[in-house]
């Protein structure tokens, strides 16, 4: 079936699993890098908010050979998995004193977000933008979070600088960073130990292999923005007694290597536009850029 087919078989079937009155609906979200994407929204009778299911990868699924059916159970699992706030009361947003504790900021790229720059309070940074949001609930998987737009400061009259100064209090507080070895990670993806007993401290990586240290924060979700944390670069780099080229892996988290254990730095970009390309999700990519890191300095600047 075609696309629009899969989409309205979708919503027929699903209104005939939950009760009368549940709105169930299809509409285009616009995403990081101002990428469309169509979000399937279920209301039910005792809810104003619901998770976002987004069709296309679930389309691509189907596609590749996945039943209708199956995926129909997996975006009914996403449902119930994910709705765990039944109500918001959205009144709450136009007072200041009752926000300012939970706005953080994320990084974004900046030309690919340029539409979206126009209507939102955002610094520069190197190639990116840091932008803010209000940070609603932490959940098992991801962050439920309200983005912050120009016309909120005019509720609440602030400026831009006070969010900045909020948010770089904020989000390390409540998204803490963490920085894990590939190979921890891999032990920990595949379970074979608890984390305790494979997490250690960073330390200098063997001479005769290129490392690579993944930060990122405890939600793993924004966590790019780890890499503006008061003194994490600073720290990283002082454990592993070295410089560091950061790669913007997404959104997400940022990759970090020791400098003096890459031989050809200039093959990073490469790498980085090839696993944007193919790995990453569109709206999920960052940079194609590389930034260094200089302990000395305390200084992070675009690769050239």
């Amino acid at each position: 079936m075609t696309y629009e087919q899969f989409k309205q078989s979708l919503i027929a079937n699903l209104k005939k699993l939950f009760p009368d009155g549940t709105q169930i609906s299809i509409r285009p979200f616009s995403q990081n890098n101002h990428i469309i994407l169509d979000g399937l929204i279920i209301l039910e009778i005792d809810s104003n908010v619901s998770p976002t299911i987004y069709l296309n990868h679930y389309y691509e699924k189907y596609l590749n050979g996945t039943s209708f059916s199956t995926l129909q159970n997996q975006i009914l699992h996403y449902y119930y998995d994910h709705r765990n706030i039944r109500s918001i009361d959205t009144s709450f947003f136009t007072c200041f004193e009752k926000v300012h504790s939970r706005i953080v900021y994320k990084l974004i790229h900046y030309e690919k977000n340029r539409e979206l720059l126009k209507e939102v309070p955002h610094f520069p940074y190197l190639d990116l933008a840091i932008v803010f949001y209000y940070l609603a609930q932490e959940g098992p998987c991801q962050s439920t979070s309200i983005p912050i737009f120009n016309q909120h400061l005019t509720f609440w009259n602030i400026s831009k600088d006070t969010l900045l100064f909020l948010a770089r209090k904020n989000t390390p507080a409540l998204m803490a960073s963490c920085c894990s070895s590939f190979s921890d990670l891999f032990l920990s993806a595949l379970d074979l130990f608890p984390a305790s007993d494979h997490q250690s401290p960073l330390e200098p990586p063997d001479s005769d292999l290129v490392p690579m240290y993944v930060l990122t924060n405890q939600q793993r979700v924004n966590g790019a923005c780890c890499m503006l944390y008061q003194n994490v670069l600073h720290q990283i780099s002082e454990q592993l007694n070295d410089n560091l080229y950061v790669l913007p892996s997404s959104i997400h988290e940022v990759i970090l290597i020791p400098a003096s254990t890459t031989e050809n730095p200039q093959e990073l970009s490469r790498i980085v536009q090839e696993i944007n390309r193919t790995e990453v999700a569109p709206e999920e990519v960052l940079s194609d850029c590389v930034y260094h890191y200089n302990r000395c300095s305390d200084q992070i600047l675009m690769y050239q």
